[in-house]
């Protein structure tokens, strides 16, 4: 359970899990060394910041931004993601390479769009401790994103004008839900069942009547589409994102999982794709929290982490 939002030159995402694995936020620098199990991105690779759990040495990322502000974030596809064979002669990536492998390569949606079409994503685990997860990814810069979903016809890529990615169903059912929802306003709702009466409003916020407010994937990517377009305030843009990602949270007991494990957003980021600042905040720790890649030394040779548990010190 997440939600992937891109506004402008903001681009986020919360993690809904039963658990948190330690993640933190990773500053990849450009000589830092990644070995992939097949290829080899750019030389010289683009340095990275983003969240992930560190494995072995390895930083599997959730959520990333490159130094060019790109962005990707990849979400869970249980049921609908179909991973393939190694292909000689392909660009063979396990499913978590294609955030790092991408981030490293490529400076734009365009670039990542055209690389794509060489790309087979494959049923590689991290290791027999960690399972292969079912993903699908939102890839956005500053001036529009797309969706990747991988399927038994090879890897599918759909511009995505909302901005929005949420679990499965896959994105075209997404996109065809939003069409019950065209009434949805914020402003005070029409009289069209009798115009010629006069109808009493019972309340502020009748125009937004129908709108989900349940966390299934549905709901909440039509629930974000709709606070995007209109949430408005906040002292900085960034605040107001936070503000967005809000309506979108999971608090922890309103979900559980099939085993009785409550679900809870154990953090929400925001990534500045022009100051390339990365933000973030976590279940225990509402304050927003910032990493500056500029601050971070994207020269240098060796993975650096930043711990996102407790409160800024």
């Amino acid at each position: 359970m997440c939600t992937a939002i891109r506004n402008g030159r903001l681009f986020g995402r919360t993690l809904d899990l039963e658990f948190s694995y330690g993640e933190g936020v990773v500053l990849l620098p450009r000589n830092a060394p990644y070995r992939f199990r097949f290829e080899t991105p750019a030389d010289p690779p683009l340095a990275i910041l983003g969240t992930a759990y560190c494995y072995g040495g390895v930083p599997l990322f959730y959520d990333a931004m490159n130094e060019s502000g790109l962005a990707a974030a990849a979400l869970n596809f249980p049921g609908l993601a179909v991973y393939q064979p190694y292909c000689k002669g392909a660009c063979n990536l396990a499913s978590f390479e294609v955030i790092p492998y991408l981030l490293r390569s490529c400076r734009t949606v365009s670039a990542v769009r055209e690389r794509l079409r060489e790309v087979r994503v494959t049923a590689d685990a991290v290791s027999d401790e960690i399972p292969v997860t079912p993903l699908h990814w939102l890839i956005a810069d500053r001036d529009g994103a797309i969706t990747v979903e991988p399927t038994a016809e090879g890897l599918r890529v759909f511009e995505n004008p909302f901005g929005v990615l949420t679990n499965a169903p896959d994105f075209r059912y997404h996109v065809a839900h939003l069409s019950e929802f065209l009434h949805l306003t914020p402003d005070p709702p029409e009289n069209r069942l009798l115009p010629e009466i006069s109808l009493p409003t019972l309340s502020r916020g009748m125009g937004a009547i129908g709108l989900p407010g349940d966390f299934s994937s549905q709901s909440r990517f039509v629930r974000a589409v709709y606070a995007k377009r209109h949430t408005e305030g906040a002292e900085s843009a960034v605040e107001r994102f936070f503000h967005v990602m809000d309506t979108v949270k999971v608090p922890r007991g309103c979900v559980r999982t099939e085993e009785g494990r409550a679900v809870f957003t154990v953090y929400t980021s925001c990534m500045d794709l022009e100051a390339l600042t990365y933000s973030f905040t976590t279940e225990a720790c509402r304050e927003i929290r910032s990493v500056s890649m500029d601050r971070a030394m994207p020269d240098g040779d060796t993975a650096i982490t930043f711990p996102m548990a407790g409160k800024r010190r």
